[in-house]
């Protein structure tokens, strides 16, 4: 069975989801995205969900007029929270067999 990985050039999500560069640079150095691969900034690529969550970091920060540091702290507890009941759904499920 094969992996396929589905990604986003940086210019890319730039220009789908109107988002400037130096807003995902930022979001980027707070750790709340990582690229690929750590080239040079106009080589960056994201996946699926890394890109899904810079756009969510950039609106939360925008929409809330929110610093990066609050912003990371908020996208950090919605990813866990997603984890968790990813979690529990599975323990569910086992639970139910």
């Amino acid at each position: 069975m094969s992996n396929i990985t589905y990604q986003i050039r940086i210019d890319e999500l730039c220009l789908n989801a109107g988002i400037c560069q130096e807003a995902i640079v930022e979001v980027v150095e707070y750790g709340i995205a990582t690229p690929i691969e750590d080239e040079s900034i106009a080589k960056w690529a994201f996946d699926i969900e890394s890109a899904m969550w810079i756009k969510k970091a950039v609106k939360l920060s925008q929409e809330l007029h929110l610093d990066w540091v609050a912003t990371a702290m908020i996208i950090e507890l919605m990813k866990t929270k997603q984890q968790l009941e990813k979690e529990n759904s599975q323990l569910k499920a086992r639970l139910n067999r």
